[in-house]
Order: C-alpha cells, then sequence, then structure tokens
C-alpha cells in the first residue's frame, strides 16, 4: 500500500512539473503565434510525417524481433508489433517513457523463466537506438559544423565515437570487465548473443539507423513545412541532445522537457520560442497519435497471446 502510495505521489509530482514547464514556457512565448503556426501547417506534411514515425516505429519492432529471437525467443514479427503498440501506448500514459517496456517484458517472457533475456531484448533494442541516433547526429554535426556551437559537436563525437568502439569491440570491453567485475560480466555475457549471429547484430544496427533517420526526418519535415531556415542537418544533430534530456525522470514522458529543449537548441540559430514550441507539440501530438493505434491494440487483446521461447535458457 506505502509502495502504491509512493509512486502515485511521484507520477503526480511528475505530472506537475510536465505542466508547470510547459505552462512556463507558453507563458514567454506568443500563445496566438502558436495557435497560428499550427492551423497554417499543412495536413498533407503533418500525415506525412506522421506516416514516416508510424513506420519508424515498425521498423523498430522488427528490429526488436531479432533482437529477441537471437536471445532464444521465438514467435512471428506480427507478435512482435502486436505487443510493440501495446507498449507504445502505455508508454504515452505511464509516468516515464520507457513504463511500458516493463510490460513488454512482462508480454514477452509470460509462462517462461526467461525474464532477464527479455529484459535484455528491451535494453539492447533501446541500446541500439541511441547507438544510431548518436552515430547519426555526430556524422550531421561532422558534415555541417555550423549547426551546432563546438561544444555540443564535441559531446556529438564522444558519443558517436563511443557508440561505433562498443558496437565493433563489444566482446574485448566484455572480456576486460569480467577480469575487473566478474559478476557484472557474467550479466552482461547474454548481449554477447548478437555478436555471435551477425543478422541480429546487422538488424539491431541497421534498423536503427533506419528508423532513427525516419524519426528526425519528420521533425525536419515539420520544420521546412513552418518555413524555419534550418537545414535538416541541424535536427538530426540537436534532436539526440534534445531526447537525452527527456529521459530524465522529472517529468511526465518529457513533456515540458522536450519544448524547453527545443526552444533552448533552435534558439541557437535565431527561432522564436513559439516556432520552437510549435514544432515541439507538432512531433510530439505525432507521437501520440501513433501510440493510440496501441490502445486499439490493447482493447483487442493483443497482448494476451503469448510467445514461447526456442530454447528453455534458464534465466
Amino acid at each position: 500500500m506505502k509502495l502504491r502510495l509512493k509512486a502515485t505521489i511521484k507520477a503526480l509530482l511528475r505530472i506537475g512539473i510536465s505542466l508547470g514547464l510547459l505552462a512556463w514556457l507558453v507563458s514567454r512565448t506568443d500563445p496566438r503565434g502558436i495557435m497560428d503556426a499550427i492551423l497554417n501547417l499543412s495536413p498533407l506534411i503533418w500525415a506525412l510525417a506522421f506516416l514516416m514515425y508510424l513506420v519508424s516505429q515498425i521498423v523498430s519492432s522488427l528490429r526488436w524481433y531479432f533482437l529477441a529471437h537471437a536471445l532464444g525467443f521465438g514467435g512471428a514479427w506480427l507478435m512482435y508489433l502486436k505487443y510493440y503498440f501495446v507498449g507504445m501506448y502505455f508508454n504515452l500514459f505511464l509516468p516515464t517513457s520507457v513504463g511500458g517496456d516493463v510490460l513488454k517484458v512482462i508480454f514477452l517472457s509470460r509462462g517462461t523463466p526467461n525474464k532477464l533475456r527479455a529484459t535484455y531484448s528491451i535494453l539492447s533494442d533501446r541500446l541500439f537506438g541511441l547507438a544510431a541516433m548518436f552515430i547519426l547526429g555526430a556524422g550531421a554535426a561532422f558534415l555541417t559544423p555550423s549547426v551546432l556551437p563546438s561544444y555540443y559537436r564535441s559531446i556529438l563525437y564522444m558519443a558517436g565515437g563511443g557508440s561505433v568502439v562498443l558496437l565493433l569491440f563489444l566482446p574485448l570491453v566484455h572480456k576486460v570487465i569480467s577480469k575487473l567485475l566478474p559478476v557484472v560480466g557474467q550479466r552482461i555475457s547474454i548481449i554477447l548473443a548478437f555478436w555471435r549471429q551477425p543478422k541480429a547484430l546487422f538488424a539491431g544496427i541497421g534498423l536503427s539507423l533506419v528508423l532513427q533517420s525516419l524519426g528526425m526526418g519528420a521533425v525536419s519535415l515539420l520544420a521546412i513545412d513552418m518555413g524555419l531556415p534550418l537545414p535538416p542537418a541541424f535536427y538530426f544533430a540537436a534532436f539526440p541532445l534534445v531526447a537525452i534530456i527527456t529521459l530524465l525522470p522529472i517529468s511526465f514522458n518529457g513533456i515540458g522537457v522536450r519544448e524547453g529543449g527545443f526552444i533552448y537548441f533552435l534558439g541557437l540559430k535565431g527561432v522564436s520560442s513559439s516556432q520552437a514550441i510549435t514544432l515541439s507539440l507538432c512531433f510530439f501530438a505525432i507521437q501520440v497519435s501513433a501510440s493510440l493505434i496501441g490502445g486499439l491494440a490493447y482493447a483487442a487483446g493483443f497482448h494476451k497471446q503469448v510467445i514461447t521461447t526456442t530454447e528453455d535458457n534458464g534465466q
């Protein structure tokens, strides 16, 4: 009872922080300008951006399918697609943007002793996505240095370079960790299954690059329709930095924090706060719309279907 009350209080605090931040940010802009910018957005462009984001999430479910199979889970891709969209739906309503991931672990491992491997499939899915986002961000910053100040480019270079090093040399890094911290090494050894199965590794990397490009491309498309004078490379470079701060567990699904990030980074290029908030809210509307599709999947009971493992890993 106390734990439930504590969780409820935390959720309410995050909702309060998000609403407070959003209200404060809007109060410092021109609300009428925000409304005008939203109304002037082309429905066709918004629909195209929505389609791009929707396809990116379908690609993400395919990535999860390959990663989970490499860890011993079976089932058809369609089942993973259903689970994925149900998870998206609950990510929308749970206090953090990863709350739905917990449910996906439950769905995937249901009826098996493999919760650890299911957790690693979700964790790996997220990590491959972050790695691809940083690699693309670093590439955009390198090819177009003028998009961000040097200190942000340095962050992207380090994050992107570190991602490449880990992707290339994780088995070697694991050996070092195992000698220094045997327990930790034993735990993360499960992830090495991807390096023993090239198809899963290439799927993790390749599909991540595709889906991140689609997501960032959707933001860029909305910005172009709004008439923002910035090259697409800017969004590829800045979006990873905004995405990271939205993961901080201080708000409800990053609401308010994300808008603040858009205002800050777009402000560096002379874009008004009203335009920045409009872009952020329009993209969030796309995310909400795609997530609501998961609500239909949940209502249809797709999450109740069980995926069986291809082997009993005993984890």
